[in-house]
C-alpha cells in the first residue's frame, strides 16, 4: 500500500500537479494485473517522502492518472522519468522482447491551484473507471486510491475536513471541473450521443437548432449524462460562448 503523507498547507497553492501518462499509439500498456502492480510498485519505491508525495492515482488500461505534491517541480520530472523508463524496459521484456517507445510522451501535467480544485481532481481521477464503463461503481475498481478516502486513511493527509472526504467518496456526485484526459474521437462520440438523444426525445435533428428549449435540453444531456466538455459541445454545435452561458442557466 502506498503511503499517504501529511502535507503542509503552505504547499497547497503551488506544489500540486495532476499527471497523466499514456501508452504510445494508445496501446494498452496496463492491460494485465501484473503490469499494473509493477507500475504501482515503481510509484511507491521511488517516492521520496520528504520532497514528493502521492495523493491519488488511478491506473487504467492504456493510461494512468496521478496527483502528486512536490517541493520543486524539477523533482517531478526526475520521478516520472525514472518510473517510466524502468517500466518501459519491463514492459518491452515481458511483451516477448518488444522494442521501441512505450509511453506516448514523458508525461503531461497540470498545476492545481486551490483546495477546491484539488478535491475536484481527486474525484475526477477516481471516476475514470466508471466513465470508461469498466465498472459500475468507483469502489469496484481496485487499481485506484479511492480506498484511501473510503476507509478514512486519507485523514492522514491533514488538509481535508471530514465533510470534504465524504464529498470525495460520494459516488453520486460527478466532478464539476475539467482535467487532463486521453485524446478520443470526441466528435464521433458526440454524434452518437446526439443520435441517442434524438431517439430518446422522439424529435427530428433540425428541431435542435430551431427550438431553444430542445437545444438547452441537449446541452444538459451531453454534459450531465455523457460528461462531454462544454468546449467540445460548443465546437460541435457551433455555439458561441455567450449562447452557451445562456443555455447553462
Amino acid at each position: 500500500m502506498i503511503y499517504i503523507p501529511r502535507i503542509a498547507r503552505k504547499y497547497l497553492d503551488t506544489s500540486f500537479f495532476h499527471v497523466m501518462v499514456q501508452g504510445i499509439h494508445k496501446e494498452f500498456i496496463f492491460n494485465k494485473h501484473r503490469y499494473i502492480n509493477r507500475y504501482l510498485q515503481l510509484i511507491e519505491k521511488n517516492l521520496d517522502k520528504e520532497t514528493l508525495k502521492m495523493l491519488a492515482f488511478c491506473i487504467m488500461n492504456n493510461h494512468a492518472h496521478l496527483l502528486i505534491q512536490v517541493e520543486d517541480k524539477s523533482e517531478l520530472s526526475k520521478y516520472m522519468q525514472k518510473i517510466n523508463s524502468v517500466y518501459a524496459k519491463y514492459y518491452n521484456y515481458m511483451e516477448n522482447e518488444r522494442v521501441g517507445y512505450v509511453f506516448r510522451d514523458r508525461y503531461k501535467s497540470e498545476p492545481i491551484f486551490s483546495k477546491r480544485q484539488l478535491i475536484q481532481c481527486i474525484k475526477y481521477i477516481h471516476q475514470n473507471p466508471v466513465k470508461a464503463n469498466m465498472v459500475n461503481h468507483i469502489n469496484e475498481y481496485k487499481y485506484s486510491s479511492y480506498g484511501w478516502y473510503q476507509t478514512g486513511k486519507a485523514e492522514e493527509i491533514g488538509i481535508f475536513t471530514k465533510e470534504e472526504i465524504t464529498y470525495i467518496c460520494n459516488t453520486n456526485l460527478v466532478c464539476e471541473e475539467e482535467f487532463l484526459d486521453i485524446e478520443v474521437d470526441i466528435e464521433k462520440k458526440i454524434d452518437n450521443f446526439i443520435s441517442e438523444f434524438v431517439k430518446k426525445e422522439k424529435i427530428k435533428v433540425f428541431e435542435i437548432f430551431e427550438k431553444d428549449d430542445i437545444l438547452k435540453k441537449l446541452v444538459k444531456y451531453l454534459k450531465k449524462s455523457k460528461n462531454v466538455k462544454y468546449t467540445d459541445i460548443m465546437k460541435k454545435l457551433d455555439i458561441t460562448k455567450g449562447t452557451m452561458e445562456r443555455l447553462k442557466k
